[in-house]
C-alpha cells in the first residue's frame, strides 16, 4: 500500500502562531484560553496538562489572570470586558481574521451593508460580525439571500476558511438578487486555498483519501466535502499523536 501526503498540509501560519502564544503562556500562569484555542481537542488537552486551561466565559476569570483570545477572534466588547476585569490579554487571533474584522468595521463606518459569507455558528464568523455594526448580516447559502436588506451599497466579506468555489456561487446569486454597488473582500486565507487545491488534486489520483482533523473544525469539514465529491472513498479521522494532526 502506498501512502501519499498532500503538499501542503498541517497547521497554517495563524494556527502555528496561536499555538506558540498559548504554549508561551505557561510563563504567565494562571492563564486560560477563552474557548478552545483551535478546533483540535488533542492540543486543548495537551495545553491543559501544561497548566493553560480553557474557560467558556470571562466571568470564570479572576482579576490579574491571563486570558488568551483564540485564533478565531472575539468581538470588541470582549476586549473591553477583559480590560475592565484587569485581565492580562494574550491575543492569538489569526492575522487574517483580524483583517476581516477590520474590513467589516470599515465597511460599516463608510455606509456599506456588511455581509459575511460563512457558517453562522462559527466563532470566527461571529467575531467578524461583532465588528460589522448593528446592520451586519451572515449568509451561509443562497437560501439566506432573502434576509439581505435592499440597500444601495454592499460589502461582502468571506470567512477565511470557507470554500472559495462555494463563495463565488453565493456571491453571483447575491449580486443578481440584490443589485447595487459592491465591495467584495475575498478574505479567504491563502493557506486554506492552497490546502483545498492540494487535496482536490490528490483526491483525483488516489483510491482512498483520509482527512485528519477535528470533527468540529470548519477546515476539516470543508476539506472532507471537497474531497468526497472527487474521491467517494473519503474518510475523516483524528490523530492520536502530538504534532501530527491538522
Amino acid at each position: 500500500m502506498k501512502i501519499i501526503l498532500a503538499d501542503p498540509c498541517g497547521f497554517c501560519y495563524g494556527v502555528k502562531r496561536a499555538v506558540e502564544i498559548a504554549e508561551g503562556a505557561v510563563n504567565s500562569l494562571p492563564a486560560a484560553t477563552l474557548g478552545p484555542l483551535i478546533h483540535n481537542p488533542q492540543f486543548t488537552d495537551e495545553l491543559a496538562a501544561k497548566g493553560v486551561g480553557c474557560k467558556d466565559s470571562l466571568d470564570q476569570f479572576s482579576e490579574g489572570e491571563t486570558v488568551i483570545f483564540r485564533s478565531h477572534g472575539v468581538g470588541p466588547d470582549i476586549y473591553e470586558q477583559a480590560i475592565e476585569k484587569n485581565l492580562k490579554i494574550l491575543d492569538a487571533t489569526c492575522p487574517n481574521v483580524k483583517t476581516s474584522q477590520r474590513k467589516a468595521q470599515q465597511a460599516f463606518e463608510e455606509g456599506y451593508q456588511p455581509i459575511i459569507v460563512g457558517e453562522k455558528n462559527h466563532p470566527e464568523v461571529k467575531s467578524i460580525l461583532a465588528f460589522a455594526g448593528k446592520n451586519g448580516i451572515i449568509i451561509e447559502s443562497k437560501e439566506d439571500i432573502g434576509e439581505v436588506p435592499l440597500v444601495s451599497k454592499y460589502c461582502v466579506i468571506i470567512q477565511t476558511t470557507f470554500e472559495l468555489a462555494k463563495f463565488e456561487e453565493i456571491l453571483q446569486a447575491l449580486q443578481a438578487a440584490r443589485p447595487g454597488e459592491y465591495r467584495v473582500e475575498r478574505t479567504i486565507c491563502l493557506a486554506t486555498k492552497e490546502r483545498q487545491n492540494a487535496a482536490a488534486k490528490l483526491a483525483a489520483e488516489v483510491d482512498a483519501f483520509i482527512v485528519i482533523g477535528g470533527r468540529n473544525s470548519a477546515n476539516t469539514r470543508h476539506l472532507t466535502e471537497l474531497v468526497s465529491a472527487i474521491c467517494p472513498r473519503c474518510y475523516l479521522g483524528r490523530s492520536i499523536h502530538s504534532g501530527t494532526y491538522n
